[in-house]
């Protein structure tokens, strides 16, 4: 009786000392896109340095390679700070980084990738991997929450964040550099998925990234959550209660025989999920066919544009805002002609 005794007691002890374990370990390293870290350290320092009213892109990554925020704050003349990142992120990772910045008199613009408007409440084993590493700090770990990720979390996770404890990262001296040489030579080559591919401004602008994306690209089928509804219904009224502006908009897309937009199906599937959009309260903004162009202006997947295509998008995107009619199709074949 008194091994049981012993046993319990033991077995309530280690129960208790995991959980304080894994909150503590929060923040250290853990597998995970370790990149990121320095990416939004340069976004957001940006963020930060502007005073006056400016404009937030927020998403994925498909804004990350998607624009010329140098190009389009000269056009639409105000500040533009290049804030995206990664679709793996949960919607309210990028929800909170724009409430986190915007302030009375800017204007976020949310060319979010089609997933998230299919988004629940659910975790992936990717977001928990990243939020509980280099991506702790950008989490409101209240209890819900910490409850949650506990759940979705291993043990061999745990001991991989107590024994090594330092996220690999270069100095911010270092990071500012490189993304300010980038900003004045050009992006030379293509470094991988680093800050080194990066200019100051946030944007990624290369040529070529590897080998190109080849296969079909389906991206939507016009699916709209009741979490996703509430979770931008809620980010539009907090931004609109300070003074700020919220647009949505489209990301980009391949034109293929999976999602082509001067087809009548496909185009069907997104004017039915802007109708959602807009019958929600929610704005979203732009023809999602001037944002869809040739294979041959993308990089590795089906949402990174390379220089070329951003330049494109970033002239419609400016044309969009200010109201302006665009020819869609000689602009792209203008710029499809500096690729032969």
């Amino acid at each position: 009786m008194h091994r049981i005794s012993l046993f319990l007691k033991s077995a309530g002890l280690t129960l208790a000392i995991i959980p304080l374990m894994w909150i503590l370990s929060l923040g250290r390293y853990e597998r995970a896109e370790h990149w990121l870290r320095n990416v939004y350290f340069v976004k957001e320092r940006r963020a930060e340095q502007i005073s006056g009213p400016k404009t937030l892109i927020v998403s994925g990554s498909n804004a990350l390679f998607g624009f010329d925020s140098e190009a389009l704050e000269r056009i639409i003349g105000q500040p533009v700070v290049n804030l995206a990142g990664h679709a793996g992120l949960a919607l309210s990772f990028h929800i909170n980084l724009a409430l986190k910045h915007a302030k009375a008199g800017d204007t976020v613009i949310m060319p979010l990738e089609f997933a998230y408007y299919a988004e629940t409440s659910g975790l992936t084993s990717w977001q928990v991997a990243n939020m509980q590493s280099w991506g702790a700090r950008y989490v409101d770990w209240d209890l819900p929450t910490l409850v949650s990720y506990f759940r979705n979390s291993s043990f061999s996770t745990l001991l991989l964040r107590t024994l090594i404890r330092r996220i690999p990262e270069d100095p911010e001296s270092k990071v500012l550099a490189a993304v300010e040489r980038n900003s004045i030579t050009g992006i030379v080559s293509w470094h991988g998925y680093s800050y080194r591919s990066m200019n100051a401004r946030g944007d990624i602008l290369v040529g070529e990234a590897g080998p190109a994306f080849v296969g079909p690209a389906d991206y939507t089928r016009g699916e709209l959550t009741q979490y996703a509804l509430d979770q931008l219904g809620e980010l539009k009224q907090t931004l609109e209660k300070r003074g700020a502006r919220f647009l949505l908009t489209w990301p980009v897309s391949i034109r293929n025989e999976a999602f082509d937009l001067q087809s009548e199906p496909h185009r069907a599937i997104v004017d039915g999920l802007k109708g959602k959009l807009l019958s929600a309260g929610l704005p979203i903004i732009c023809d999602a066919a001037n944002f869809q162009f040739d294979r041959s202006l993308f990089l590795e997947t089906r949402y990174h544009l390379g220089v070329l295509g951003a330049e494109l998008r970033t002239e419609a995107l400016a044309a969009c805002l200010q109201h302006r009619p665009i020819d869609k199709s000689a602009a792209e074949a203008r710029y499809l002609s500096k690729l032969r």
